[in-house]
């Protein structure tokens, strides 16, 4: 059975931890992700990194921490991300095309459907979408604020049957794992209730913006819209297949059997 699959990719798990991008790292994510496109899926990546490239790619100069900055080492370090995955991707024979969104692209009804209709053509054309936030002109006001909620929505965009969220963390745990030794990894979540939202921590490495509480917003607006959704470790061996072919990897959280309809979505 052919799939529809977004894959969202944080910092952590494209650098390692580190300043700079890890290329082994991504090209062999690029490989996980060629295989199940070989298979007959459609692949969605959702990446982040931009910001963190441009900075690489200046020579990690000393700049003030402000929006400013941030929109100029992203303009910088877009098309260098870009360029990454075009490379990484071509190993394996396949096409990529970028798309930059901002919160104003999907709840402005017309834009919504403007840009489900241009995920479409790239998908028939069998071309994998590479999309990100478009930092370098968003606003406080129009930012979707980090790329797990980004992946969500680009899942009710492209009516995706499974999100993977890949993370520095192989999922949700009972306590912060960083903190408690006894804390214990949940296989599947039915219900994204208050009490498991205090379970979950900050981000690890301090390089992306999104911790385990921006993963369960997503994690709930994805299956509210009957997407399946897995939060894993990056880092595990041939995490991306192995989640698509249903293996218990991570947190699971399954689908509503009665997702929302299209336009409330």
């Amino acid at each position: 059975m052919t799939r529809r699959i977004v894959v969202k990719l944080g910092t952590s798990v494209l650098t390692g931890g580190t300043a700079t991008l890890d290329r082994a790292r991504m090209v062999e994510l690029a490989r996980q992700c060629a295989a199940l496109f070989h298979q007959g899926n459609d692949i969605i990546l959702c990446t982040s990194g931009a910001i963190l490239a441009g900075r690489e790619r200046l020579g990690a100069p000393k700049l003030p921490d402000t929006v400013t900055t941030k929109q100029m080492l992203a303009a910088v370090g877009q098309s260098r991300l870009m360029l990454e995955w075009e490379r990484f991707f071509e190993i394996y024979g396949i096409h990529v095309g970028q798309i930059l969104l901002t919160r104003a692209d999907v709840e402005d009804r017309r834009r919504f459907l403007n840009a489900q209709d241009t995920l479409r053509a790239l998908l028939e054309q069998r071309i994998v979408p590479v999309i990100n936030e478009n930092d370098a002109v968003a606003t406080a006001e129009i930012k979707v604020g980090d790329n797990d909620n980004l992946s969500a929505l680009v899942a009710v965009l492209a009516e995706a049957d499974l999100l993977i969220l890949l993370t520095d963390q192989p999922g949700l745990f009972t306590a912060d794992p960083r903190r408690n030794s006894d804390a214990q990894l949940i296989p599947e979540v039915e219900s994204i209730d208050k009490t498991l939202r205090e379970m979950a921590g900050g981000s690890v490495s301090g390089l992306g913006v999104g911790g385990m509480v921006t993963k369960l917003q997503a994690a709930d607006v994805a299956r509210r819209a009957g997407v399946d959704v897995v939060i894993a470790s990056g880092h595990a061996p041939d995490v991306i297949s192995r989640i698509s072919h249903g293996e218990s990897v991570g947190t699971r959280f399954p689908a509503l059997e009665t997702p929302l309809e299209s336009r409330k979505r």
